[in-house]
């Protein structure tokens, strides 16, 4: 029984050293990363049956290093369909002050929501992002601009969030992405949970105000872990 115990202890002591980060928003992405020695496995549930799983790991102090992968239809009767994996980086270059936003650079190829051979929200592609603190302890705002190909085209994007984050127990994230491009800027909130510090849970609303389509709701679950 001793030994049980002495266990559970030595787990809880594990997981309290590290907290659950958030490298995105939404889509958006922020200036957190994963810290040193330790990795995150991230799996995106939408519509249809189909999952999104990014792999994030950092070999080195403010580094993150990863990838990701597309599956529609994962789940259901239909046959699964695998898509081509691609590339995530983020490097944090500075961690701010009370006065001046942290900053981050990085690249993401991962799009959202494929449709007839494509997806209709290109990926981040490269961006640079920044973070501060404003208001109260807890409430962030984001962000930044990045370069994407949209039509076979080199596009100049910006993006921006607010994030409010309680104690490691739940965060709120509203953001606007794309913008630069009418047709597929939208505005997208989230509602995370965060358990035992390593899991978050967050169930997001993609495109909140459009009169074009219904708001799509997806759920995405990371956990964070340590590799050395």
């Amino acid at each position: 029984m001793k030994k049980i115990i002495n266990l559970i202890l030595l787990i809880f002591l594990s997981i309290s050293v590290y907290s659950a980060v958030e490298l995105n928003c939404v889509d958006n992405p922020t200036t957190e990363v994963v810290d040193y020695g330790l990795g995150e496995i991230g799996v995106r549930m939408y519509s249809g049956g189909g999952t999104i799983t990014r792999f994030v790991f950092s070999p080195f102090n403010r580094l993150n290093f990863g990838g990701s992968l597309d599956i529609s239809r994962l789940v259901g009767s239909e046959d699964p369909e695998v898509r081509e994996p691609f590339f995530y980086f983020k490097w944090r270059i500075y961690d701010g002050t009370k006065k001046f936003p942290s900053i981050a650079i990085g690249y993401d190829g991962q799009g959202y929501d494929f449709i007839d051979s494509k997806y209709r929200l290109p990926a981040k592609g490269l961006f640079l992002a920044f973070s501060m603190n404003i208001l109260s302890e807890g409430f962030f705002w984001d962000f930044g601009a990045n370069i994407t190909k949209y039509d076979e085209k080199p596009k100049l994007l910006g993006f921006t969030s607010f994030r409010l984050v309680y104690q490691d127990i739940f965060s709120i994230g509203l953001e606007y992405e794309n913008i630069g491009i009418k047709d597929v800027q939208q505005l997208n909130g989230k509602l995370g949970f965060v358990l035992a510090k390593v899991v978050l849970i967050d169930f997001i609303f993609n495109n909140i105000y459009s009169e074009k389509s219904k708001i799509d709701r997806q759920i995405r679950i990371s956990y964070l872990y340590k590799f050395t």
